[in-house]
């Protein structure tokens, strides 16, 4: 199987390089709200969008009008024109959002090199801007196929796409567990593995909103602001790191232990629009965990299984299968049918991995029981649940 991967680099630039980087930056984001605006405005009059072979062509007269688009390579600027006709192709086909307008202000702009880069030692040679240092913390895996330079505040990395070939195994279907994931507690397993929830926002609320408020003094296009928006930008990048390294962990060692997973089709961007959860929601990345599962248990041949969203199984008892309604109040789940006592999220942690089992074909039915399977992530508290399996008088005629 022919994969894909990005090895992410941190660069060094000298002051010239940095004003290179800059430069040829904004032009990449200078030529996508260009085609942006050009597409917003043909469309009102004519009803049609212009795609990559039409924005492609009309770069040389672009460069003729606009003289500091000379300084970007060629390249760079026909990638901008072929990721706008695939952002603009993928609002049509898929639930993404139509293409919005790039701000400066948000000191993340790019921009990639496709050819004539070459990578070195302790530097990787760019188009037009020369020898860069970086720090080359990890071998490249595969063959290097582009490179793309990313701002991050006042930091800039270079990030080396590779390919190379993963060969597929035979995929085992006999430790598969359901994960249910909350806010309360990050993820539970229908194994009994509880993963705390890290509150990484919180951790650094006290600091942010120091930073924040002396932003709210500094006079407006001023120095003194640019330095604090710099200050505010790496409290955002410290809260951001260590959720992705807890996301990678936690992701990780699901993959080493276990030979899949079933999660649930969550509605993040309905769920996001209850305010009073709308902070913690999007701290826990929820997309972000589903995302890093779904392509490391592609790359390592394991199964990844999503169940339907409107599947009821914080409702439904894992025992005997009885419905019952479950207000947010309630944390344990009693079946008035069987009475079995469990903690909600286990009891529809259970239910999330009967339901992706019965999609293999493999249903496993268990009464008021928890499924033996796997080992104790290393990220776990020790499990809280009374009364969690039940006796044999609780199976289901």
């Amino acid at each position: 199987m022919l994969v894909q991967k990005g090895f992410k680099y941190k660069l060094y630039p000298t002051d010239e390089q940095k004003q290179l980087f800059l430069q040829h930056a904004g032009n990449a984001r200078f030529i996508w709200n260009l085609f942006l605006e050009q597409n917003i405005e043909q469309y009102r009059k004519t009803k049609e969008f212009k795609f990559f072979y039409e924005l492609a062509t009309s770069l040389p007269k672009l460069k003729e009008k606009y003289d500091f688009l000379k300084v970007s390579v060629a390249q760079s600027l026909q990638t901008v024109a072929r990721q706008f006709d695939r952002a603009l192709k993928d609002s049509f086909k898929t639930k993404k959002g139509f293409p919005q307008f790039k701000k400066k202000c948000l000191l993340k702009d790019s921009f990639s090199c496709p050819q004539k880069w070459k990578i070195n030692k302790n530097s990787v040679s760019i188009p037009k801007i020369g020898n860069v240092k970086w720090v080359k913390h990890r071998p490249l895996q595969g063959k290097p196929k582009s490179i793309t330079i990313t701002q991050d505040g006042d930091r800039w990395f270079c990030s080396v796409l590779c390919e190379y070939e993963i060969e597929e195994k035979i995929k085992k279907e006999d430790n598969i567990i359901g994960i249910d994931l909350g806010l309360k507690e990050f993820a539970v397993f229908s194994d009994e593995t509880v993963i705390s929830n890290p509150r990484y926002t919180n951790k650094k609320a006290k600091k942010l909103k120091k930073e924040q408020r002396r932003l709210s003094r500094k006079q407006k296009r001023s120095k003194n602001r640019f330095k604090q928006r710099m200050k505010v930008k790496r409290v955002h990048v410290k809260i951001r790191n260590a959720r992705q390294d807890f996301l990678h962990k936690i992701t990780s060692n699901i993959i080493t232990k276990y030979d899949g997973v079933v999660l649930e089709d969550l509605n993040v961007k309905g769920m996001v629009k209850n305010h009073k959860l709308a902070k913690s929601i999007s701290d826990v990345s929820w997309n972000e965990f589903r995302r890093q599962l779904e392509y490391k248990c592609k790359w390592n041949s394991k199964h990844f299984i999503l169940i339907d969203r409107y599947f009821p199984s914080t409702k439904t008892c894992s025992g005997c299968g009885a419905w019952k309604d479950m207000p947010l109040d309630l944390r344990f789940y009693d079946c008035p049918k069987c009475g079995l006592h469990m903690d909600r999220d286990l009891n529809a942690a259970i239910n999330i991995r009967e339901k992706g089992l019965d999609t293999l074909g493999r249903r496993e039915i268990k009464a008021c029981g928890v499924p033996s399977v796997g080992g104790v992530s290393t990220y776990v508290d020790t499990p809280r649940y009374g009364s969690v399996k039940q006796e044999k008088e609780c199976l289901v005629n």
